[in-house]
């Protein structure tokens, strides 16, 4: 019996847990051939990955799709995912398990990256901005950070993609963990370019204690160096990012995955040497 199995981040804040429970709610729907289908958390919320295989067996599941609904490739999704499906393929030797991707760079988000700006005032223009249609404004792209250099090196393409969209002057990046240039960093650039404006555009899915402290940063920054600072809207789980979802589920259900760290050599290497001890 076929079951798909969605994997979300987790938050400390239990809103951002309850909109990922609500969003993945409605993509169930989409897919009413699939008798099973649970939701699990890496971290920091229950149910834990290995409780939501769990639960998928014992409603008499034996082929499992494994749903990353992360926004980047970065180690969660390369790792510590496939991780637990390698566990589970040994715990449950008769059961199939099949994985998919995240969302990555994808232009529906671009478009929705564009729409959060228009939403805070931003203008709106048919097609690529010219130059003469850029507004004097910045933009400061905020991810969550990682130690994956593909998963910052995406956002910054990202980036790129959505100045070719949106009329505005620049666009700078920073994240808020595990790498650099920091919030405080990417604030600090900004601090020196001729601009009196930037809008600060959370790359983040759910709200949670990341979105409250930005606010928090961003007023006393803004007080400290006369720059307006405007913080858009988080993605959020709105219709479009629920296609994006409803894309990568068909993907895994019609074994049309284009990238898939489960069987991937380079992860199995690197496990390997996780497990080295030095000397």
């Amino acid at each position: 019996m076929k079951a798909i199995l969605y994997v979300g981040h987790g938050s400390r804040v239990r809103a951002g847990n309850e909109e990922l429970i609500a969003f993945i709610n409605q993509v169930k729907l989409r897919f009413p051939e699939v008798p099973i289908q649970e939701h699990s958390f890496i971290e920091l919320a229950e149910p834990s990955i290995d409780q939501g295989i769990k639960t998928c067996i014992e409603k008499g599941a034996t082929d499992i799709a494994v749903i990353p609904v992360l926004l980047l490739t970065a180690n969660h999704a390369k790792f510590d995912i496939p991780r637990e499906i390698d566990r589970a393929k040994a715990q449950y030797p008769n059961v199939q398990f099949s994985y998919g991707r995240p969302f990555g760079v994808e232009s529906t988000l671009i478009s929705i990256l564009k729409k959060r700006l228009e939403y805070k005032g931003l203008i709106s223009v048919e097609g690529r901005p010219t130059d003469e249609e850029r507004e004097e404004v910045s933009v400061l792209l905020v991810g969550r950070g990682s130690s994956d250099p593909d998963a910052n090196s995406d956002l910054m393409k990202i980036s790129r993609l959505l100045w070719e969209e949106a009329p505005v002057s620049e666009i700078e990046v920073c994240y808020i963990a595990a790498t650099r240039p920091s919030v405080d960093q990417g604030l600090e650039k900004i601090t020196r370019s001729p601009y009196k404006k930037v809008f600060v555009l959370p790359y983040l899915l759910f709200t949670g204690v990341l979105m409250k402290g930005l606010q928090k940063k961003l007023d006393q920054w803004s007080l400290e160096t006369g720059i307006e600072s405007i913080l858009c809207p988080y993605l959020g789980f709105d219709d479009d990012i629920k296609e994006v979802l409803v894309k990568r589920v068909e993907e895994v259900l019609a074994n049309q995955v284009r990238v898939n760290c489960d069987l991937c050599v380079y992860r199995i290497e690197a496990e390997e040497k996780k497990q080295v001890t030095p000397e």
